[in-house]
């Protein structure tokens, strides 16, 4: 069921759910009394005498089982003699065998008895020793005989269980006369009128019977008194519940933890005065006398049907809010909440009428065939109530919802919940169906379950917004106690958002534990199973030598974390109070920072391990076969996997960094415990394995912060003005936006180059991500300002010096080749005929 049906099914079979917890309690409460007595025997004689008694309570136990005569209400109190049984076994055999250990120390202590008949021992040891034989002989004894009552009763109780579940199951699924057999109707329609009539008829009884008018004419007074009481101290309950968290209309956009808190105060505040009103009379005529016979079960039903009906349409219109979409917890339309809320109301009548129908008719005393025939007309109904709720129209998501949801350009279904909600709609439609091919009690169990089902994910989702939003305020408070809270547990600003992902997910699976152990029992779930199952987590499970206790390890999971707290609590005190007093250096001080949180965290995972019950030799074991396996071949593996750790830990390098390594160079995208994935620029992956990562050197620009420098040179004709270079390149640095105005740019005057004048231009930006950027743009601006005011950029060029003497050389070199062309030009000047046929030749 969706977040607003199941807030607006709140307290739905409240009292019923209630009354029914009771009951398994009161049984419970009966038979904490173990049969088999508290007290531990010690004595060899009172232990033979509890293990005779032991065993023939088993003995007669075992023969109800076996003659198959055990009703399914007689099974839980066999079980938990059984139960008691079983535990006092082996409490019996636990104190035998501690006491075993003890002796067996002690002959230990007396050394092994001598090898031959020659030499003799001391008379007083060969008294002890023999004297701690035989106890060591009887408390085996005690032990192996505890033992094997332990094993009888835990075999006999699987038995009892495995009874009780098929008998449950039969229950459920047993098939009755079906309600179209004409059988059923000529047996049930009389007792149906009959039961018409008499609770028609229970008015006038009641009144007629003897001294019902005094008592009325006397407690009249006092009734208009407890309803004007009521009225009177309902009305200030409501007033103040609305003013502390109900709905306001100076907040236009109220955050959804708050919508919640509102829904649950004026949902209280709406149902507050007809509740006590109706609580009020029921208790006044109660204590007047005036609820005798059968009036009593007809009071009784219209109190519950009527306070069902206030309290669901109450909670169901001011979780919808069809008219103040702003105060809505379902993110639904307007019209969609508005349907909704009358389904919801339509089926709140339902529900008022078939507890009253329930209570008024004592249906748990009447016959067969009425009780089936009413049972049939209840089902019917409540699927009818159900099943236009769980329709589309009533679930349409509003435009904000879906304009929220709609990332990515993704389509989203108006439609909420529509997969969860047919599915529904399918156990919905077998509640009649069953009930009309003669499963009575599967049609109750489903419909019973679905109601229940959909309180708890009520209660859940608003226990999880309202813990999340208040965990969102502490992590978020910018000052007051709530800071001062956040201080205090250690959670920085940065890791808000990691806290609060942890502290609602621990509550979320601790609720969602406890609301489903409170369905279990109407799912078919007996109480004792529950126990059995929270006891096993508790005791452990026992698997070959090792034991497995989830609250031992949920316990060292707890000191993990809380190490871990500690480590940064005192990580934090040297960095900020401690080392700086000290004249070590920087680097000195990081190194002790980081060697109190290896060691911190070393301390906390040995002890979560201790407490976990993980034994260390195991792990030496364990770490002495694999160093066999390092040494045939898993060297580079292994390497690998420690220098991951190492990463992970020291942490140079982390996701999103520009890194350079081996002629690589890209962003980091993922690290795992065995290699690193870099993207190169050209979108192209490489694994670089992490003990290349240790091992090599590595260059990375974002590191601890993402500043860079970007380097700019240029080079001028001689003759230029030094100063009015520097002068410009200043000026187009400060004219950049995205370069830092500290640390300040520099121009170097680099070198006396062969053709330029080269300097050198050096600023910092914020981002290095964006300095390839910040580079071009730098240098447009550079070319384009030098070229505004003429200051030459010249290419490499060369000076050549040329002597008298040479020139003449030079000329009659010149004289030489005018003359080889002049020849070659005669010599195709021939005809164009012959050209041609030379051409084709």
């Amino acid at each position: 069921m969706s977040r607003p049906t199941s807030r607006a099914l709140l307290l739905v079979l409240a009292l019923l759910a209630a009354l029914g917890a009771l009951t398994p309690l009161r049984a419970q409460d009966s038979a904490d009394k173990p049969i088999a007595g508290a007290p531990i025997p010690t004595d060899g004689r009172q232990v033979t005498t509890q293990i005779a008694t032991w065993t023939s309570q088993l003995d007669a136990i075992e023969k109800q089982i076996g003659a198959g005569t055990l009703a399914e209400e007689d099974l839980p109190e066999l079980r938990r003699e059984i139960d008691a049984t079983l535990s006092a076994a082996r409490a019996l055999a636990d104190l035998a065998n501690a006491a075993l250990a003890d002796k067996r120390q002690l002959l230990d202590a007396l050394g092994p008895p001598p090898a031959d008949d020659s030499t003799k021992e001391a008379p007083e040891v060969a008294r002890q020793r023999a004297s701690l034989n035989s106890d060591i002989a009887d408390l085996d004894g005690r032990a192996k005989r505890a033992q094997v009552i332990a094993t009888r009763a835990e075999s006999m109780l699987g038995i009892v269980v495995e009874t009780s579940r098929q008998q449950l199951a039969a229950r459920i699924l047993g098939r009755e006369t079906s309600p179209f057999a004409i059988d059923l109707w000529r047996e049930g329609l009389p007792q149906t009128i009959e039961a018409l009539s008499a609770l028609a008829d229970t008015p006038r009884q009641w009144w007629e019977s003897d001294g019902t008018p005094d008592k009325v004419a006397a407690a009249w007074p006092t009734v208009l008194l407890v309803i004007a009481f009521a009225t009177v101290m309902g009305w200030p309950i409501r007033r103040w519940l609305l003013r502390r968290g109900g709905p306001r209309m100076d907040i236009p956009a109220p955050p959804y933890g708050r919508r919640v808190l509102a829904a649950c105060a004026a949902g209280l505040a709406s149902c507050a005065i007809p509740v006590l009103a109706i609580a009020s009379i029921y208790g006044s005529l109660e204590a007047h006398g005036l609820l005798f016979g059968g009036i009593e079960e007809l009071a009784r039903g219209l109190a519950v049907g009527l306070s069902l009906y206030f309290v669901i349409a109450g909670f169901s219109h001011v979780a919808l809010q069809p008219h103040l979409p702003q105060w809505r917890v379902a993110r639904l339309s307007e019209d969609s909440a508005d349907t909704l809320d009358a389904r919801l109301k339509f089926l709140a009548v339902i529900l008022g009428l078939n507890s009253f129908i329930w209570i008024g008719f004592r249906l748990d005393g009447s016959g067969d065939a009425f009780r089936t025939i009413v049972n049939v007309f209840m089902n019917a109904t409540l699927a009818f109530g159900l099943w236009p709720m769980l329709g589309d129209r009533a679930w349409r998501r509003s435009e904000a919802a879906v304009s929220l949801e709609a990332t990515g350009g993704e389509a989203v279904d108006p439609r909420k919940y529509a997969t969860a909600r047919r599915l529904l709609r399918l156990f919905v439609l077998a509640i009649p169906l069953t009930a009309a091919a003669g499963y009575y009690n599967l049609s109750d169990y489903i419909a019973r379950n679905i109601i229940l089902a959909g309180l708890l994910f009520g209660m859940f989702s608003a226990l999880s917004t309202i813990v999340g939003e208040l965990a969102a305020a502490m992590l978020n408070a910018p000052d007051g106690s709530l800071r001062k809270v956040r201080t205090a547990l250690g959670f920085s600003d940065e890791a808000g958002g990691m806290a609060h992902f942890w502290i609602t997910g621990f509550f979320n699976v601790v609720l969602a534990g406890v609301l489903f152990t409170l369905f279990l029992p109407s799912a078919g779930v007996p109480w004792d199973d529950i126990a059995a199952f929270f006891e096993t987590g508790i005791s452990g499970v026992h698997i070959g030598n090792f034991t497995i206790s989830f609250t031992d390890i949920l316990l060292g999971i707890v000191i993990f974390v809380v190490a871990l707290r500690l480590t940064r609590m005192v990580q934090r005190l040297l960095e900020r109070r401690l080392l700086p007093q000290t004249r070590l250096d920087t680097g000195v001080q990081n190194s002790i920072k980081s060697a109190a949180g290896y060691v911190g965290t070393t301390i906390g995972i040995v002890i979560a391990i201790s407490v976990a019950g993980i034994d260390f030799s195991n792990i030496a074991i364990i770490a002495g076969a694999l160093s066999v396996g390092i040494g045939f071949g898993l060297q580079n593996i292994v390497n690998n996997f420690i220098s991951g750790l190492i990463v992970l830990v020291e942490r140079p390098v982390k996701v999103g960094d520009w890194v350079i390594i081996g002629g690589n160079e890209g962003i980091v995208k993922r690290i795992n415990v065995r290699a690193t994935e870099i993207e190169t620029f050209k979108r192209a992956t490489v694994i670089v394995p992490n003990g290349e990562l240790i091992s090599q050197s590595l260059v990375n620009y974002t590191l601890h912060n993402k500043m860079g420098r970007v380097d700019i040179p240029v080079g001028v004709a001689y003759g230029t003005d030094p100063g009015q270079v520097e002068k410009v390149l200043f000026e187009v640095a400060a004219n950049h936006k995205a370069v830092l105005s500290f640390p300040k740019p520099r121009v170097l005057f680099q070198n006396f180059g062969a053709s330029t004048l080269d300097f050198e231009l050096r600023c910092f930006v914020a981002n290095v991500e964006e300095s390839l950027v910040v580079r071009t743009e730098l240098m447009f601006a550079v070319e384009r300002i030098f070229r505004e005011r003429e200051i030459e950029i010249p290419f490499p060029q060369s000076d050549i010096n040329i002597r008298d003497r040479d020139i003449e050389k030079l000329a009659a070199l010149l004289d030489r080749v005018f003359a080889r062309n002049a020849a070659e030009g005669n010599r195709t000047a021939a005809p164009t005929g012959q050209n041609q046929d030379r051409r084709d030749e």
